[in-house]
């Protein structure tokens, strides 16, 4: 398998840096040699993801929305993929008419599927629908299928989730939350084994097989994959030919656990090592399990804090370095494609639309500058890097398809560090810059020296760098807690892109340096 480009925590390299000013900062060396084979990132492999009560928020700032997506969405990159449901899923019911609808309740209307159309039209997106597999039946379920995929535009729907999270599943939580007073008289499940979801799987596939023909199915949806690996496992030794990805959910922390558990979280786990390499180890088997059976790997939901994220961490600029080491990370592992989950009222999220317009919180920064890094057509570049340990210094590197080398640093120490690049280049490179006043920032972040104003659009002053090539290479001062991106024009036929892979397969570039 393809592994991460990687961090390395080797010893410092004695790198001779005489023509630098700085001579007390840290050093550390970036390499890449020129006949590197670049392998291509998977297709829309960034989406997001949302709850079906959120889609009529979304659609009431459209424009809003729209460009918002815009700053996220990699040209060339494929269509950006949308998943809807989450924990909304089993609540949510297709136009059921009843007399009464029960409080915890969500109905999907015809105006809902309306909404839905705008939107998929307007902002060209594909769609993954989680299906309801606790509250309802395959039968309806099947009925909101046919619905969505008559009335949604033509081949936008390109899965249905059965289930969310099924492995979690609490019959005394769910008792609690319905009060006995369910769509219909079937009774709650009073457990879920993999063994149960195995046989669910297949009633729904059975259900869905004449109403959305064609249309992949989505599975097992685990909010726990690394310790309930057996339910992919019991999935794929079931040979379901419905199912056509393997998918997942994964959180580093939960603002639910107790402040005692590994599991809380701080500024300072969120920026170690466990929220982006740990992170996307955990899934690994999962992933290799899903590709052994020919199928691809999707994060369907992703986020730095479940359980609706924590004040004063999801809400930071810890989060904003995170993002894009996190997702280069589940990148190299082999995920063929993450879903950051955008939840409206929680802290988690990455922005907030209201009547004021776009309040950009710093994930959403982090993002924009990930979606920078891949740019248009990319591929992924092996590299070296050498740097201490004790810095927190990340480094990946990506090949764009009209010939750019885009390095990204990531310095999540309390240290400058000065990264000597020794790339195939020779022109002027560019420096975009990520920053805030610490990793407790709520505000003041900036990309580029700007900042996102209400309407969506950039403000300030842009204050791109240039650095030009020093004999031994690119000499780059990084700030403690911020990222840089260097971009520079690559020499005639260094980096040539690797032979096409199987759609499935990860699409990631060698783990150097370890």
């Amino acid at each position: 398998m393809v592994t991460a480009i990687a961090f390395a925590a080797v010893a410092l390299s004695h790198v001779d840096l005489a023509d630098s000013d700085q001579p007390a900062i840290p050093r550390a060396t970036v390499t890449i040699a020129p006949g590197e084979a670049v392998a291509a990132v998977p297709r829309s492999y960034f989406g997001v993801s949302t709850e079906y009560w959120t889609l009529p928020l979304y659609a009431s700032h459209l424009a809003l929305f729209e460009r918002i997506l815009s700053l996220l969405h990699v040209p060339g990159g494929g269509p950006l993929v949308l998943r809807i449901g989450g924990d909304s899923a089993d609540h949510s019911f297709w136009d059921p008419r009843p007399t009464t609808v029960p409080r915890w309740a969500f109905t999907l209307t015809p105006q809902w599927l309306r909404l839905a159309d705008v939107l998929v039209h307007r902002l060209r997106l594909r769609l993954i629908i989680d299906l309801n597999l606790i509250t309802d039946s395959p039968s309806t379920a099947a009925g909101w299928a046919r619905a969505a995929e008559s009335r949604l535009p033509r081949g936008s729907i390109i899965g249905f989730e059965v289930g969310n999270e099924a492995d979690i599943y609490s019959h005394s939580i769910w008792t609690a939350i319905t009060a006995g007073r369910l769509m219909d008289r079937s009774p709650l499940p009073a457990a879920v084994t993999p063994e149960d979801y195995v046989a669910d799987f297949g009633q729904y596939a059975a259900a869905l097989h004449n109403v959305a023909p064609g249309v992949p199915l989505i599975g097992p949806a685990l909010a726990n994959p690394r310790t309930h690996e057996g339910w992919i496992t019991a999935l794929l030794a079931s040979h379901q030919p419905a199912l056509g990805i393997v998918s997942a959910h994964r959180y580093p922390y939960s603002a639910c656990a107790r402040r005692r558990s590994p599991s809380f979280p701080t500024i300072a786990r969120l920026l170690s090592e466990r929220a982006t390499a740990g992170m996307a180890a955990s899934v690994a088997p999962a992933v290799r399990a899903a590709h052994r059976a020919g199928l691809p790997f999707r994060l369907t939901e992703l986020n730095s804090v479940t359980c609706g994220g924590r004040p004063g961490v999801s809400n930071t600029f810890a989060t904003a370095l995170w993002a894009p080491d996190a997702l280069f990370e589940l990148l190299g592992e082999g995920v063929d494609g993450v879903h950051l989950h955008l939840r409206a009222g929680a802290i988690n999220a990455p922005f907030a639309l209201s009547a004021n317009g776009l309040s950009a919180r710093p994930l959403l920064y982090g993002l924009i500058m990930f979606a920078r890094t891949l740019g248009s057509d990319p591929g992924l570049v092996p590299l070296q890097l050498r740097a201490r340990g004790s810095l927190h210094l990340k480094a990946w590197g990506v090949r764009t398809g009209n010939g750019w080398l885009h390095v990204l640093l990531i310095d999540k120490g309390r240290r400058y560090v000065r990264v000597l690049l020794r790339i195939p280049a020779s022109g002027q490179a560019a420096i975009q810059r990520l920053r805030a006043p610490s990793a407790r920032s709520r505000s003041g972040v900036t990309l580029g020296g700007q900042t996102l104003g209400p309407g969506g659009q950039w403000q300030g002053r842009s204050t791109r760098q240039t650095v030009k090539r020093t004999r031994r290479g690119y000499v780059v001062i990084v700030p403690r807690v911020s990222a840089a991106l260097v971009s520079v024009r690559l020499q005639a036929g260094a980096l040539q892109r690797s032979a096409p892979e199987p759609a499935w397969r990860p699409a990631g570039a060698t783990r150097a340096g370890t």
